[in-house]
């Protein structure tokens, strides 16, 4: 049987077994609204492929092809896709809460409106991605590239952004409360009407940053760990 035979009559089935598909070639399926919580997909080609509104939580995706992937409103939480290869993917609405993105390549991928509260994305390249009114809450941001990446109105509160090369990142109207911005490059950016209060933006570079209605304020080493927390808290 071919890898596509095999699981399509895995999901037919319906079995609770767990799967593994790993390396498989499911390029181009047509897999909207599936379940495949907990599959192995490591480094499978499911390029091309629409699993729009599909479960895939808890799946192992690391290192899988999902070049220009449909997972519009798709359920990745907890799953883990690091060093897989994102790029053009959309996943407008998806959800990613707890995900694990580690060096995966997200260049022009979609992410409007999805939920990625702590989700980590280290060394992640998202140049020219979309990622309009994402809630990245406490996400692991550092060494991060996001090279004019569309973050206007997300919400980055208590977000861990150490080091990450933002160079004309658009961040107007971005909630980043309490967000660690050490060093990080924002040369350039657009953080128009963007609200810093009590960021850590020590060593960061806000050389020709538009700066237009933007709240800074610098960190209150007075307040308690309990009362950051409280207010990162409010804002998920």
């Amino acid at each position: 049987m071919t890898d596509k035979e095999i699981i399509l009559e895995y999901l037919e089935g319906g079995s609770n077994e767990k799967l593994s598909m790993r390396g498989a070639k499911l390029s181009n399926m047509f897999l909207v609204k599936v379940n495949l919580a907990n599959v192995d997909l490591s480094y499978a080609d499911l390029s091309g492929t629409n699993l729009t509104k599909a479960n895939l939580s808890g799946a192992n995706l690391v290192g899988a092809n999902l070049k220009d992937v449909k997972l519009r409103g798709a359920d990745l939480s907890n799953a883990n896709i690091s060093g897989a290869n994102l790029s053009g993917a959309n996943l407008t609405r998806a959800k990613l809460s707890y995900s694990k993105l580690v060096e995966s390549n997200l260049t022009d991928a979609v992410f409007t409106g999805a939920n990625m509260v702590e989700a980590n994305l280290m060394f992640a390249n998202l140049h020219n991605t979309n990622m309009i009114g994402v809630h990245l809450v406490k996400a692991e941001l550092s060494f991060v590239n996001l090279s004019s990446v569309n973050l206007s109105s997300a919400n980055l509160a208590g977000a861990y952004l150490c080091d990450a090369t933002m160079c004309g990142t658009n961040l107007s109207g971005a909630e980043l409360f309490y967000a660690d911005l050490t060093g990080a490059n924002l040369t350039n950016a657009n953080l128009s009407g963007a609200d810093f209060s009590y960021a850590n933006l020590n060593g960061a570079n806000l050389q020709g940053a538009k700066l237009l209605d933007t709240v800074l304020f610098t960190v209150d080493k007075n307040l308690t760990k309990k009362s950051e927390r409280m207010l990162v808290d409010k804002v998920v």
